[in-house]
């Protein structure tokens, strides 16, 4: 038998398709056994229709079943598909609906048996929807800036990746980019624009447009400071610098002001000089934004220019002084400043801080230093220079120099002050939100934020030195004044006290111990003193005023480092020290000032008698160059005292007389200047101090009452014939401060000139008793006496009632008692009694006919209520009863008019009035009411009025 061998491919059914292979070894002749092995075949040409699916999350996909050729046991896949997906793993098909986004990626499916496997690849990407609907509650939205606004929440279908918005929301608004909130608070005004929403994620967007404007809340609250402004032609009118809260875009005025006069659109400052006069007329400011507006009004009239007949200099009482460099800076209590060449006492420039005088500054309002004058006025400052007063720059500063309504000092608005720098560089100007540095032309060169307002501060060349500011109670802070930088010195021990006059160094105490610093903080001395009122230093000394005891009135000067004073002296009940430079001074009693000069290696102390009234300021150059104002506006060179004592100015006028032809005008310097009033011709100068003038009708008698006011104890009564300016007649009275003497109280002299009254009552220079008064009626040589009486006095004003002669002198009416429904006043012809009438009487229109005031009764001392007028005769008949307001002196200026110069809120001041009408036909153009100042003085002289005007004498045609 042969060997066979062979090969065939059959399929059983049990096979599926299996490969079997046979081999047989016999010989083909014989017959034999034979050995089949049967095989799977591997799956093949597995294929899916989709072989790249893109899903969405939350769609269910299409089924992808595949096909496969050959048996498969099993599918798989790698990577895991998306979430939500899923594979067959019988039938390889895949589908599901999607949970989540999924990347672009290759899946490979793998069909399996026990033979092989066959794969295919499948891309999927699944994507979440594009978001849709989104949607605004506020699609228009008008903002206000610095007020939030309230937060713009969308909705959206979908799933959002991150918000935009175009173009840029205003400034202070912000759109969230993870939930599309716009919110915030706006710090910019934006006009009205469409802003498109975008909300995006990774499918596609949708958007939502919405309006948006911001505005500015319309300002509110323009208040002017000054709400009426009188100013004459030439005049400067006093800068009216005006508050308003919020942000104003531009000022602006209707009608238009007088010419001269101008208001900035940018700050709504009302300064200026007339050149025009105008009618008082109301202006309307209106100050404006793009939301709104608001306004103010006040009233403005431009006078004819003052004829001024005599520069007062001042009126009332000097507030302080600066004094160096030839030139001499001072300010009154009715807020006029003056700015003197020292050499010729000459005015250089004068102004007004306010009007009326109604400033409060927590310092002076006025400073002087190198070439540099600021003056303070409500809201702001003026920066002028000193060579000549010419105004430099304003600043305004709302707040500043003035008192809040039911403040009270040191309180201002803002907690606002300013100092002037040592060598007249820069202002700085401290509040409670920061500290700001100005140059001389007003710009702002530095500033700091923080709270100033509590701060103790010396403007130095160069820096501002702070103590008790927000750096700290302990510490100076030193701040540049050319870029704000500050630095901060070591801690000191103790409650700081004061700078050194000149800020070079400052004083700390605790309980009665002293420390003396330098201004950088490096202790210097430490002393324990007996009393730390009115702690002072300058140069190498410090200063204090009494002991532990409250009776002890003593100065004590003391080396620093020293326990033990150099110099004491006694500096009077309630001291005042005026430190100027190296030098000092104090009132120590009336008429009294000590200076001590603090240069030397001793203090030095010498003590002046003033030939002035007291109430002073102080400044000096140097101990041997001073000058001192006084509380009536007068100021003495201190130098001059070796001789012939000098003045700045007139002071305040204290009386004016007036005849047909000539005025006398008697001022706190100790003169009375006679003069033809119009035109202005001096013609006799009378070294007196008088209080009270009197002229006879034809200007030859002038009787002249010494002043009462001046500190002094004269109380001479004189009579002058003019124009020679000797003396008729002298009634000498001297007062004393510790005897009670008899003493002139009042006089009146017939406008005939030939008699006089004289009222007297007992007393001592600073105290009287009006219930010995006696009165009565001499011819002008003093003899023989016409009538008398004793014991009249006003219960009202505490002063012996007053006595009134006709023109001719033959008539004399008095008064008993103050003005009320009792007051009788008699009659009286060449002494004798003619008749009584009810009332007090005012003053004789000529010499039959007496112009009395009725009242009516009072349930208290004093006058009653004013019930009219009567004008009676000689002999007490009612000849009529004008309906007069409640006059207080008159002069007669023809049959049917009267003038009183005398301030009342009740009716004009400064007026002449018709008998016949009560009507005023004349008042003076030029208030004279203010602070400090004396109202009622003027006359009438032949057709003009002479009267006081603030800080002038003016006269004025009637």
């Amino acid at each position: 038998m042969g060997t066979v061998s062979g090969s065939g491919v059959f399929t059983p059914a049990s096979a599926g398709g299996a490969t079997v292979t046979a081999t047989s070894t016999q010989d083909a002749t014989k017959s034999g056994s034979a050995t089949v092995t049967v095989t799977l075949a591997a799956p093949s040409n597995l294929v899916y229709p989709q072989t790249a699916i893109n899903a969405t999350v939350g769609q269910a996909i299409s089924t992808d079943t595949p096909t496969v050729t050959g048996t498969v046991t099993s599918y798989s896949v790698s990577p895991a598909l998306p979430a939500g997906l899923s594979l067959s793993a019988t039938s390889g098909a895949i589908s599901g609906t999607p949970t989540a986004a999924a990347a672009q990626t290759t899946y490979t499916v793998t069909a399996t048996n026990s033979t092989g496997s066959a794969t295919a690849t499948v891309q999927i990407t699944v994507q979440i929807p594009a978001p849709s609907n989104l949607v605004y509650p506020q699609t228009a939205i008008t903002a206000i800036v610095g007020q939030a606004i309230s937060p713009d929440t969308p909705t959206v279908t979908g799933t959002v990746s991150s918000y935009g918005v175009s173009p840029a929301l205003p400034a202070g608004l912000s759109l969230s980019t993870t939930t599309g909130v716009i919110s915030g608070t706006p710090t910019a005004t934006a006009a009205q624009a469409t802003y498109t929403v975008t909300a995006t994620n990774s499918t596609g967007f949708t958007t939502a447009t919405l309006q948006i404007a911001v505005t500015i809340p319309p300002p509110s609250n323009l208040v002017y400071p000054q709400t009426t402004i009188s100013v004459s032609l030439g005049q400067a009118v006093t800068p009216d610098i005006p508050t308003v809260a919020g942000t104003v875009s531009s000022f602006s005025v209707s009608p238009a002001l007088p010419a001269g006069i101008s208001l900035s659109t940018t700050t709504g400052v009302i300064s200026g000089t007339p050149t025009a006069t105008a009618a008082q007329t109301t202006y309307t400011v209106t100050a404006t934004n793009p939301g709104g507006n608001t306004t103010a009004t006040l009233t403005i009239a431009s006078l004819q220019a003052k004829n001024v007949l005599l520069e007062l200099g001042h009126a009332s009482a000097i507030s302080d002084i600066r004094f160096e460099s030839g030139r001499v800076l001072s300010v009154d209590a009715a807020g006029h400043w003056v700015l003197w060449n020292y050499a010729s006492a000459a005015i250089l420039a004068s102004g007004d801080l306010s009007a009326g005088g109604n400033l409060y500054s927590p310092q002076s309002p006025i400073d002087m230093a190198g070439p540099t004058v600021v003056d303070g006025v409500a809201n702001g400052l003026e920066i002028r220079a000193q060579s000549d007063g010419h105004l430099l720059s304003t600043i305004a500063y709302p707040g500043l120099n003035i008192v809040p309504p039911g403040g009270t000092p040191p309180s201002s608005v803002n907690g606002s002050w300013w100092k002037l720098a040592s060598d007249g560089s820069y202002i700085c100007i401290g509040s409670n939100s920061g500290l700001s540095i100005y140059t001389l032309a007003g710009q702002i060169a530095a500033s700091k934020s923080g709270d100033y307002s509590k701060a103790n501060s010396f403007a130095a060349p160069g820096q501002v030195l702070v103590a008790l500011g927000p750096a700290g109670q302990d510490v100076i802070e030193a701040i540049s004044a050319t870029d704000g930088t500050s630095t901060i010195s070591p801690q000191f021990s103790g409650q700081f006290s004061s700078w050194f006059v000149d800020g070079g160094k400052f004083l700390t105490t605790l309980s009665t111990t002293v420390w003396v610093y330098s201004n950088t903080g490096v202790q210097q001395a430490i002393v324990q003193l007996p009393a730390i009122t009115d702690l002072t230093g300058q140069g190498n000394w410090i200063w204090t005023y009494g002991t532990s005891s409250p009776a002890d009135t003593t100065v004590n000067i003391y080396a620093i480092g020293s326990e033990t004073p150099t110099l004491s002296f006694n500096g009077g009940d309630e001291p005042t020290f005026l430190t100027s430079g190296t030098t000092f001074a104090s009132a120590v009693g009336p008429n009294q000032i000590s200076v001590v000069d603090l240069s030397g290696s001793t203090p030095t102390q010498t003590n002046y008698t003033l030939p002035m009234a007291g109430g002073y300021a102080f400044a000096a150059s140097s101990s041997s160059q001073w000058v001192v104002g006084n509380v009536n506006g007068l100021i003495l060179d201190g130098a001059s005292l070796s001789g012939t004592p000098r003045y700045f100015g007139q002071g305040r006028a204290w009386s004016i007389a007036g005849s047909s032809g000539s005025v006398a005008i008697s001022t706190e310097i100790g003169t009375i200047s006679v003069f033809d009033p119009y035109p202005a011709t001096l013609q006799e100068t009378i070294d007196f101090s008088s209080g009270k003038l009197s002229l006879s009708s034809d200007g030859s008698v002038l009787g002249a009452f010494a002043n009462v006011s001046d500190g002094g104890t004269d109380r001479t009564l004189n009579f002058y014939s003019l124009p020679s300016g000797n003396v008729i007649k002298s009634f000498p009275y001297t007062a004393s401060y510790t005897t009670s003497s008899t003493l002139l109280a009042d006089f009146t002299l017939s406008a005939s000139g030939g008699t006089i009254g004289q009222v007297t009552e007992m007393g001592t220079a600073s105290s009287w008793n009006a219930t010995t008064a006696a009165r009565q009626v001499t011819p002008i040589a003093g003899t023989p006496v016409i009538w008398s009486d004793t014991g009249s006095f006003n219960q009202l004003t505490g002063y012996p009632n007053p006595i009134f002669l006709s023109p001719d002198g033959t008539l004399i009416a008095a008064y008993n008692a103050a003005q009320s429904s009792t007051s009788v006043t008699n009659i009286f012809k060449n002494g004798t009694l003619v008749t009584a009438v009810p009332g007090a009487a005012v003053g004789w229109i000529d010499n039959n006919r007496l112009l009395v005031n009725q009242y009516g009764p009072t349930k208290y001392q004093g006058a009653g209520p004013y019930l009219g007028c009567t004008i009676y005769s000689s002999t007490g008949a009612a000849l009529a009863t004008p309906p007069l307001p409640e006059l207080q002196s008159i002069q007669t200026v023809n049959s049917d008019s009267v003038y009183d110069p005398t301030d009342s809120a009740n009716y004009p001041h400064n007026a002449i009035y018709s008998l016949t009408t009560g009507q005023p036909t004349w008042t003076g153009s030029f208030p004279e009411s203010g602070p400090g100042l004396l109202s009622g003085v003027g006359a009438v002289s032949g057709a003009y009025v002479v009267y006081a005007s603030g800080h002038s004498v003016v006269v004025e045609a009637y």
